[in-house]
């Protein structure tokens, strides 16, 4: 994955050179029973609505949850931080679903010549509750 920096042109999906990765466990509920809600922060550098339907139904499909487990909304602004959420309401949670999700970014960001930067990415446990509240709205 490349890193960006200020220098030179580049295509495709960059982490900003700060970018964190985390499992928020502070935020852990007491009972075992939970959730997650995952947030991605992306900077997408294009304003085609065709562009940003690519990259949203990729992400969607990259973990194969229904429409009401995302909350994807995007400003057709290039260059404006966007956070992408997702609702996991499933036992256990497979991290690797995280990098399949990024190389299929990836391809459609160089297919496409447009930049996608990840700001940063968090996993937070939420109680079920919580998760099934937002899925449900």
């Amino acid at each position: 994955m490349k890193v960006i920096s200020t220098e030179g042109e580049w295509i495709g999906l960059a982490h900003w050179k700060d970018c964190l990765y985390q499992v928020d466990h502070f935020s852990s509920p007491d009972d075992l029973m939970f959730g997650f809600e995952i947030i991605h922060r992306l900077i997408f550098y294009t304003s085609e609505l065709r562009v940003i339907e690519k990259f949203k139904t990729c992400f969607k499909e990259a973990f194969g949850l229904s429409d009401t487990h995302y909350d994807l909304t995007q400003q057709l602004q290039s260059g404006s931080s966007v956070f992408w959420y997702i609702y996991w309401d499933r036992e256990g949670f497979d991290l690797n679903l995280l990098e399949e999700c990024e190389v299929k970014l990836n391809q459609i960001a160089e297919m496409t010549e447009t930049r996608v930067v990840v700001l940063g990415m968090s996993i937070i446990p939420r109680s079920l509750e919580y998760i099934n509240a937002k899925v449900n709205k």
